[in-house]
Parts: C-alpha cells; structure tokens; sequence
C-alpha cells in the first residue's frame, strides 16, 4: 500500500492565501475602526471646546453691547445736554451698530449644534421694500468704507407681505455684508427683487425673490450647497473675516417661512445669492 506524503495541494495552498488575505483585511478593518473612534472622539472633543468657547464670548460680549447701548439711548434722549443733528446720526448709528453685534452674538448662539431647532417667526404684514432699504442706510458706512456702489433695482409689483421683518432684516443684512466681505473695492452690488408665479398642481402661486450679486470671483457649483453649513466660509476674498454662520442662519430663517435660499452664478461672473418669500393667497386675494 503505498501512502503519499509530501506538501500541499493547489487548493489548500490557495485556501491558506485567502485566509491569509482574509486575516490581513480583517486587521486593516479594525486598525480603521479604531481610527474612526479615535478621530470621532477628537472632533467631539472640539465641539465641546467650541461650545464653551462661543457660549463664553456671548456672555462676555453681551454686559458691555447692553452698557453702550444704555448710554447712547441716554444721549439720544438729550439727558446731558442738546445734541444737534449730526451728533443726532452719530447716536444713531452707534446704536444700529450694538443692534448689529447683539445680533451677531444671537447667530452664535443659534448656530450651536445643539439649537438646531426650527426657528421661531413672528410673521406680520410689513413692506419689504422698505425694510431692504432701511438695511441698506445701516449698511452705508461699511458700504463707503470699501467705495461700494449698490443698483438696488426693486421691480416686484407687489412688495407687501407677510413675514418676520426682524428676521428678513437678518438675512438680507448677511448676504449683503458676504457681499461686502468677499467682492472687489471699488465694485457694484445689484439688489433686486421680482414677483415669481408659477403653478402648483390647480393652485397658482406665487413668491417674491430678493438676488444679491456681487462682482467677485463667484462660487464654484460644487461648493454653493456646503456655505449653508455652519462654520463654513468660502476661500475667496483677500481680506474677508467671519465666521461663516450667516448663511446657516438665513437658511433656517428663510425655511421658516416657507421660502427657499440658494445661491447661483451672476450674469457678470460673480455670486449671486437669492432668497424666496411665499405670497399666500385666499379666498380669490392676496393676503
């Protein structure tokens, strides 16, 4: 009887070369893991650190935004003394300007993972038009200091609406200042708004779009949807600051009345950002 010894067969070494293989891959899989967890732990670490930091600085900044304030109402109201016009502007603009920071330290605090929770409008009827254009005056120092020229071009036949003018005022105050931020000295800002209709199913409906555009290197399209994450800033603009949460905050704002924020190319190269408002309509009229 003869008995065969030797090495192994062709199958059994090619089972051990995919156990081998198998095993290795296992490895690579678990050593991924455990930099997952490890860079997971890392990042939550950050938020944690951000968190304190942002609820810090709102805190700190909020005593003195409230003293200064306290003191302008104090001059505006002329309790020291007589003030003429041009003092008058002065106060005027210093308390815009609180008006503005306290705003500022509101975005911080609402831009937080943990508020992201659907906003809380106070929807009234109000002028659109006129609450663009009293953004516009509180924006003319940054506007001059820059030489910036604006075509404010609002052509909606109707521009009464129903919306949270305080909020609107927000958004239309953060794109015009990423306008400001991130196009050229010396260049233009087309503001325009018009009348949408368009139909849904029977329903017609309609909306009024506000478009800022500026003259700056524009947006590439693969990157316009992550500007609306918190914290996120474009790469563009030689001298821009920010943080990068005001347009997480217009679109929270705008999806709070129903309307759409988007941003697409200017027929000039530039940016333009363009946001949406319903207009509702019952009973055969508009509200």
């Amino acid at each position: 009887m003869d008995l065969q010894l030797g090495g192994n067969s062709s199958e059994e070494e090619a089972l051990l070369a995919t156990d081998r293989g198998e095993t290795g891959l296992l490895r690579e899989l678990a050593a991924a893991r455990s930099r997952i967890i490890e860079l997971e732990a890392r990042l939550a670490g950050q938020a944690r650190v951000r968190a304190e930091l942002v609820n810090l600085v709102c805190h700190e900044l909020r005593t003195p935004i409230t003293v200064i304030s306290g003191f302008s109402r104090l001059l505006q109201n002329e309790v020291s003394g007589t003030l003429n016009c041009e003092q008058h502007r002065f106060v005027r603009e210093g308390l815009k300007a609180c008006q503005r920071l306290d705003r500022f330290v509101g975005d911080l605090l609402e831009a937080r993972p943990e508020a992201e929770t659907p906003f809380a409008v106070v929807v009234e009827e109000a002028d659109l038009h006129e609450t663009i254009e009293g953004q516009l005056e509180s924006l003319l120092p940054l506007l001059e200091e820059r030489n910036l020229k604006v075509e404010a071009r609002l052509r909606s036949r109707e521009s009464i609406l129903r919306f949270d003018a305080r909020r609107i005022e927000q958004v239309i105050s953060n794109l015009m200042t990423n306008a400001i931020r991130y196009g050229p000295a010396s260049g233009v800002i087309r503001l325009e708004t018009h009348l949408r209709d368009t139909a849904l199913g029977a329903t017609p409906h309609s909306s009024i779009e506000v478009s800022v555009e500026d003259d700056g290197p524009g947006i590439p399209a693969a990157d316009r949807e992550r500007l609306f994450a918190p914290y996120v800033r474009g790469d563009h603009g030689e001298d821009a600051v920010g943080l990068g949460i005001g347009l997480a905050i217009s679109r929270r704002i705008i999806d709070a009345h129903g309307g759409r924020i988007w941003i697409e190319a200017g027929e000039l190269g530039g940016a333009r950002f363009v946001f949406s408002l319903p207009r509702r309509r019952r009973a055969g009229r508009e509200d």
